[in-house]
C-alpha cells in the first residue's frame, strides 16, 4: 500500500523555464530521450511553413542545447515524432508521406540520410536494443493493417515489412524489446492482440488474445524487460471500465492471470506503464462529474501484487496528459492541470520507488496554455528532462525545465 505523501521526501530543485523552439512559429509534439550525459530532443516545427521535424541535442545533461536541426526538410507536413537510442546511436521516427526514419551514430551530432520505411502509415513505434531497431505501424485508420519492419545494423538498412496483423482497426499499438525478443501488443477496441518474436523480428508466433473477451478492451501499452512482459489496457466502458494488467515472465509464451487494479466506481481510462528494477508502477485517469484525477497502482514484487491506487494529482478541476518516468529510487510523473481557460504542467517525485511523494510543483506559471508534456530521467535518476508545449496568443513554442534531487 502506498503512504500518504510526506512533502520535502522528494523535492527536485528546477532551472528557469527555456524556450526550445526559440522560433515565432508553431511548434508542438515534443519528444525527449537521454542517453548518459546526452539528451536529445525533438519536435514539429513549422517555422518553414510546412511542419517539419526539429532536433537538438545537449552534451552537457540537459544544462546547455546545440542548434536545431531540421531533419526532414521537404514540403509534406510532418507530424507523429518519436525518439529512441541505443548507445551512441539515436532514431528518430514520424509520419510524413509515410513513415521516415533518420538515424545518428554519434549522439546526435550527425544524422545519415532519410529512410523511407514505407510509402503510408500512420502511428509509429519504435524500440532499439543493441544493435536491432524496431519499427511499427498501422497502414491507415481504415485499413487497419499493422506492418513491422527490422534493422540489424544500427539502423543502416531494415528487413521486408512483416504483417503483425490485418485487422487493427485503428486500435492502440506499442512495441517492446529486450535482447533478441520483440513484443507488440495492440487492439482493436474489442480485444487486445499480442505477438512475439524470438529471433530478432525476423518472424513471429501466432497471435495472442489477452483479454477475457467479456467487455471492450483497448488503450493497450507495454514494457518489457529481464525480467519479464508487462501489458496493461482498459477493460469495459462509461463508469464500468476498469484498467487491468497482465504479466508474462516465459518472454510471452504465456500470461498470468488478469488483475484488476482500479476497482473503481467511475471511469477509469488510458493506462500508462513504467517498469525499473522490481517495481511496477501504473498511471491512469478517472474522471467523475467535473473533474479527472491521476492515479497511480504500485507493485514492488515485480507485479505479482499491487498496492492500493492513491490520487497523485489530488486536484479540484481536470487533470489530464500525464507521463511517467523511474529511474533508480526516483519516480517523476508530470501532468497537465486545466486551470480556468488555460493550462499548467504540474509536477510529482517520490524518492523511495513510490512509497510516498513530495508536494506538487507548478512547472510552467505560464500565461498562456501549456499542453502535452513529456519526462525522461537520467540512468541514475540524478536529473530529469521535462518538455512541453507552451501555447501563446499567435504562436506555440517548446519548452524545458531540467530538474535534479535537493539535499
Amino acid at each position: 500500500m502506498l503512504l500518504s505523501p510526506q512533502a520535502g521526501l522528494a523535492r527536485d530543485g528546477f532551472g528557469a523555464a527555456g524556450n526550445m523552439s526559440e522560433h515565432r512559429a508553431h511548434s508542438r509534439e515534443p519528444a525527449v530521450e537521454i542517453s548518459g550525459e546526452h539528451v536529445f530532443a525533438a519536435w514539429i516545427d513549422m517555422r518553414t511553413g510546412y511542419g517539419d521535424v526539429y532536433f537538438r541535442k545537449s552534451a552537457d545533461r540537459g544544462l546547455t542545447y546545440g542548434q536545431a536541426q531540421n531533419l526532414s526538410n521537404s514540403h509534406a507536413r510532418a507530424s507523429e515524432v518519436h525518439v529512441t537510442k541505443a548507445q551512441a546511436n539515436v532514431y528518430v521516427v514520424w509520419v510524413e508521406d509515410g513513415i521516415r526514419l533518420r538515424t545518428s551514430h554519434d549522439f546526435g551530432v550527425t544524422f545519415g540520410p532519410i529512410q523511407v520505411l514505407s510509402e503510408s502509415g500512420r502511428s509509429p513505434r519504435i524500440v532499439a536494443a543493441g544493435g536491432n531497431v524496431y519499427v511499427a505501424w498501422s497502414r491507415s485508420e481504415k485499413e487497419g493493417e499493422l506492418l513491422f519492419r527490422a534493422s540489424h545494423d544500427f539502423g543502416d538498412s531494415f528487413d521486408a515489412a512483416l504483417v503483425l496483423s490485418e485487422q487493427s482497426s485503428g486500435g492502440d499499438l506499442d512495441l517492446g524489446a529486450q535482447g533478441a525478443n520483440v513484443h507488440a501488443v495492440w487492439d482493436d477496441g474489442s480485444h487486445v492482440y499480442f505477438r512475439r518474436s524470438t529471433d530478432e523480428g525476423r518472424s513471429f508466433v501466432p497471435v495472442q488474445v489477452l483479454d477475457e473477451g467479456a467487455e471492450a478492451s483497448e488503450d493497450s501499452r507495454l514494457v518489457t524487460d529481464a525480467r519479464g512482459v508487462y501489458v496493461v489496457w482498459r477493460e469495459g466502458s462509461g463508469c464500468g471500465s476498469e484498467i487491468v494488467f497482465r504479466r508474462s515472465i516465459t518472454g510471452g509464451a504465456s500470461f498470468e492471470p488478469i488483475l484488476n487494479l482500479s476497482r473503481s466506481p467511475v471511469a477509469s481510462l488510458d493506462p500508462l506503464i513504467d517498469v525499473h528494477d522490481e517495481a511496477v508502477f501504473i498511471l491512469w485517469k478517472e474522471e467523475r462529474a467535473g473533474q479527472s484525477d491521476i492515479f497511480l497502482a504500485r507493485s514492488s514484487d515485480g507485479g505479482v501484487t499491487f498496492g492500493v491506487p492513491w490520487n497523485v494529482s489530488e486536484t479540484p478541476g481536470k487533470s489530464s496528459q500525464y507521463a511517467i518516468s523511474s529511474s533508480g529510487d526516483f519516480i517523476r510523473i508530470v501532468w497537465r492541470e486545466k486551470t480556468g481557460s488555460g493550462g499548467e504542467i504540474f509536477y510529482r517525485s517520490s524518492a523511495n520507488r513510490g512509497a510516498s511523494f513530495g508536494e506538487v510543483l507548478n512547472l510552467s506559471q505560464s500565461p498562456g496554455k501549456s499542453t502535452s508534456p513529456v519526462i525522461i530521467a537520467s540512468g541514475r535518476g540524478a536529473e530529469v528532462q521535462i518538455l512541453w508545449e507552451e501555447d501563446f496568443p499567435g504562436n506555440r513554442e517548446i519548452f524545458h525545465r531540467r530538474g535534479v534531487p535537493e539535499p
